[in-house]
């Protein structure tokens, strides 16, 4: 997976049948689960080895510019692979990690989910908006919404995240710090 494959991704495939809908549904509903109720290993455990999870900066650009408000080119918020989120799990469990300590608390409420095909018969283009409430200490807390762009891949029975874009509505961040995953 890329980061090119991955804003290529415009909701262009057929919508899949109601019963792929509702397995994949299923999935994301258990992934949401598992980041707010912060079981990450298990998590982890459903990330494809290709795995992109990218969240860029967005440019504010004037309509009459018209030029892409988010490319590769720019800086990104967060640009991670499964190595990268592994040795991040690691860190928050060994204890030196004292921005999670105590940990963030974290609702993520997942909505207006379409499934598409892609030319890929194992896999299959979701798009999603989130509303992600994170909270820290007696004052640290925010609200992020925004839209996600994922490619989930079927192996055996299962559905793994192949990549991710993540499309925050601010351009600038004005929450402290973005430790959680989305």
């Amino acid at each position: 997976m890329t980061r090119d494959q991955l804003l290529a991704l415009e909701a262009k495939g057929e919508h899949v049948d109601m019963q792929t809908f509702f397995d994949i549904q299923r999935f994301v509903n258990h992934e949401i689960y598992l980041l707010n109720h912060e079981i990450l290993d298990e998590w982890a455990e459903n990330l494809e080895e290709d795995l992109i999870y990218w969240a860029p900066i967005r440019e504010n650009i004037l309509r009459r510019n018209r030029i892409p408000e988010i490319t590769t080119a720019r800086v990104s918020l967060f640009e991670e692979d499964k190595d990268s989120i592994m040795m991040r799990l690691k860190r928050n469990d060994s204890g030196m990690c004292w921005t999670e300590d105590p940990p963030t608390r974290q609702v993520t409420a997942i909505s207006n989910l379409e499934v598409f095909h892609t030319d890929k018969a194992d896999e299959f283009e979701v798009h999603s908006v989130f509303t992600l409430y994170r909270s820290r200490f007696e004052r640290d807390d925010s609200t992020l919404m925004g839209r996600r762009k994922d490619i989930w891949r079927k192996v055996g029975n299962e559905y793994r995240l192949a990549g991710r874009l993540i499309l925050l509505q601010q351009s600038t961040l004005l929450t402290k710090n973005l430790n959680v995953f989305m």
